[in-house]
């Protein structure tokens, strides 16, 4: 199974002779046999729809057809948790989000998660846990269009320092928050990838 965020609403790409469960009623299902990959990638931009979920006879094949038609770029993030069990989350943009930033030529996903949260919040101390989980999305910038890959890992903070925003980012807070308060202010408020990366955190810790 594959899944990547167009506009913020899910493509699943999954085999036809799955069992289909755990999605969503008000998505559409469509099959490859039916719908070509462009008239479904269409559907995000025409249609009023909570996602596609898109049967395959080659899954693989297909996400590989999706993937060629974008211009990929790599980043990484973490959630990162305090001493009392809150995690760090950052108001960017008019949305909730988590810290993360793109690859450095050479830069390993690790390095690069931990370099991120530490410029975009001011953090001088982590502890890298372990890898959580991937996410794509896409995006136009001047006229190209852009799949970012983006990898997550779980992140300590041993100390209580002051978090700084990275105004430059336009980050324009960085604050602590336990799991009650992140469900209640930031799932109404941040994009469906984010989403999937929080819960994901929730259930496995």
């Amino acid at each position: 199974m594959h899944k990547v965020f167009i506009n913020d609403k899910p493509l699943i790409f999954e085999d036809i002779y799955s069992k289909i469960g755990g999605v969503d009623e008000s998505f559409l299902i469509l099959s490859d046999a039916e719908f070509t990959l462009k008239e479904v990638i269409s559907k995000f931009v025409t249609d009023n729809i909570a996602g596609i979920l898109y049967l395959c006879a080659k899954p693989d094949i297909a996400w590989s057809d999706f993937t060629s038609r974008f211009i990929l770029v790599e980043a990484a993030g973490g959630i990162v948790k305090n001493t009392i069990n809150e995690i760090l989350v950052i108001y960017r943009k008019k949305k909730w989000d988590l810290p993360k930033g793109k690859l450095d030529y050479e830069e390993t996903p690790e390095g690069a998660a931990i370099r991120e949260v530490k410029e975009e919040c001011g953090i001088k101390k982590l502890v890298l846990g372990k890898f959580l989980l991937k996410t794509f999305h896409t995006y136009s910038e001047k006229n190209k269009f852009i799949l970012k890959k983006t990898h997550w890992f779980t992140m300590t903070s041993p100390e209580n320092e002051e978090l700084v925003p990275q105004l430059e980012e336009d980050i324009e807070e960085a604050r602590w928050m336990n799991e009650e308060i992140v469900y209640k202010k930031v799932f109404p408020k941040t994009y469906s990838a984010i989403k999937e990366v929080l819960l994901k955190y929730f259930e496995t810790n």
